[in-house]
């Protein structure tokens, strides 16, 4: 048998998004477990001890600075992809196209970029990325035809590269939140959204608190050595109600 790079627990992880919700949680989580978190976010994390990073992720070059100095704290590990910006909540035929384009650039292309920065430093050491995706990646939802096709695209990515770069040593897998008490599922509330309906439908029967999320995501880049290009949802068993 050939020999296998054995992975080492991350000492140091950036996590995009984390200045709020699930990714705020994330950091939390992490910090808990004694290990470094530089954030990438358009806003600066208000938690102590943790490094930010004023960044826009549409922008490579940005981006690739921002990791380079991530590195110079020490070895990044792992990264975790949880930023996003929310759709408009509107029918297909309302949808605007310029902010349409503006939800993959960020999703996918977002994604896209930071992981490559991350594996481009690694100089051969093993790494972990858990993106973020959604459980409007699994289904056909009214409303939803910017937000969900851009997390099934990110979905998509995840496994390509999960296929790409787990012979560098890099596991690749995604989390799939489904409705969540955070800024942005509050912003769709204050636009009409029905809650209760969704409280309904979920058998678990409440949404889900952003830790719940959060501790999925860390399982999967610290613990699940052997899990490798799968996209896990974590949403009271929404996926799978057959109505």
């Amino acid at each position: 048998m050939p020999e296998r790079k054995a992975e080492r627990p991350a000492d140091h992880v950036v996590v995009t998004g984390g200045a709020s919700g699930i990714g705020d949680a994330v950091v939390r989580l992490l910090q808990q477990r004694g290990i470094a978190v530089t954030v990438f976010d358009l806003s600066p994390s208000g938690r102590d001890g943790v490094a930010s990073e004023t960044v826009d992720l549409r922008d490579e070059t940005a981006v690739e600075a921002a990791m380079a100095r991530a590195q110079e704290r020490g070895p990044v590990g792992g990264v975790v992809v949880c930023h996003g910006i929310r759709g408009a909540y509107v029918p297909a035929l309302e949808i605007d196209l310029d902010r349409l384009r503006l939800l993959y650039d960020v999703h996918v292309v977002g994604a896209l970029a930071v992981s490559r920065a991350f594996v481009r430093r690694l100089g051969g050491a093993p790494g972990s990325i858990v993106m973020v995706s959604s459980t409007t990646a699994y289904r056909g939802w009214a409303n939803q035809a910017d937000y969900g096709p851009a997390k099934a695209a990110e979905r998509q990515l995840m496994e390509n590269l999960a296929v790409e770069w787990a012979p560098l040593g890099v596991r690749v897998n995604a989390v799939a939140p489904g409705h969540t008490l955070t800024p942005m599922v509050q912003d769709m509330v204050a636009g009409g959204y029905d809650l209760a309906a969704v409280e309904r439908r979920t058998p678990r029967g409440q949404l889900a608190a952003p830790d719940e999320i959060a501790a999925a995501i860390v399982w999967m880049l610290c613990d699940a050595t052997h899990v490798i290009g799968q996209c896990l949802p974590v949403d009271g068993g929404w996926t799978v109600v057959g109505r």
